[in-house]
């Protein structure tokens, strides 16, 4: 059965005015909310940290990695994320606006109402992931792993999916109507129920061992 969104994704809360904050560390399972980053020191392991209704805007991340951290009514704008490590992590009510996320590794990460607009994300790990009303508008993705995923109310709006790889992902009423690809990584039983355009079936029928005939 077809299902059917019953409510729009929901957009980050934040107040109008944050403090910007600057920090020279991060600690296991410290808090940081309300207030807005401009920089964030390089060189960071920390698992369980948590971020709130926080702003971070045009920050670039060296050699980051959080862990299992948790990241709730979060705008992220023109950031540099590459290669950060966020596998495990939760994300509820988040923007990725306009950010580079070569690489990141997202692996058993949890996305709940969650917009990924005009962003850069070659290469990009979402093994594992659960997918609860997300959007990717106009993203880059060629290359990302969505291994053995988990998604539900999940778009690829206007999205290069490029030789991404879906194997053991359902894309049972997934939209990929309007992505740009010729050749994705899925198997038949992933791709039952998805949705296509014509012109992207004839690249994706020899997934099913048939082959086109030109007159």
């Amino acid at each position: 059965m077809k299902k059917v969104r019953m409510r729009k994704i929901q957009s980050p809360d934040l107040p109008q005015d944050l403090d910007v904050l600057t920090i020279d560390k991060v600690d296991d399972r410290s808090t940081y909310e309300l207030v807005e980053f401009k920089n964030f020191p390089n060189s960071v392991y920390a698992e369980h940290v948590r971020f709130q209704e926080m702003r971070i805007k045009g920050v670039v991340f060296e050699d980051i990695q959080l862990p299992s951290s948790t990241w709730i009514d979060v705008v992220f704008e023109n950031c540099d994320l590459t290669n950060l490590n966020l596998s495990m992590a939760r994300f509820t009510r988040v923007e990725f606006v306009h950010c580079k996320l070569v690489g990141v590794d997202f692996d058993q990460a949890t996305f709940n109402d969650v917009v990924f607009y005009q962003c850069q994300a070659p290469y990009s790990l979402f093994n594992l992931a659960e997918f609860q009303d997300v959007r990717f508008d106009q993203c880059l993705l060629k290359g990302a792993n969505f291994i053995d995923a988990n998604m539900t109310f999940l778009d690829f709006t206007n999205s290069v999916i490029e030789d991404v790889q879906f194997t053991g992902t359902s894309l049972s009423n997934i939209d990929l109507s309007q992505c740009d690809f010729t050749f994705i990584h899925a198997e038949e039983n992933d791709l039952r129920g998805a949705i296509i355009s014509p012109e992207q079936a004839v690249d994706l029928i020899e997934v099913f061992g048939l082959k086109v005939k030109y007159e």
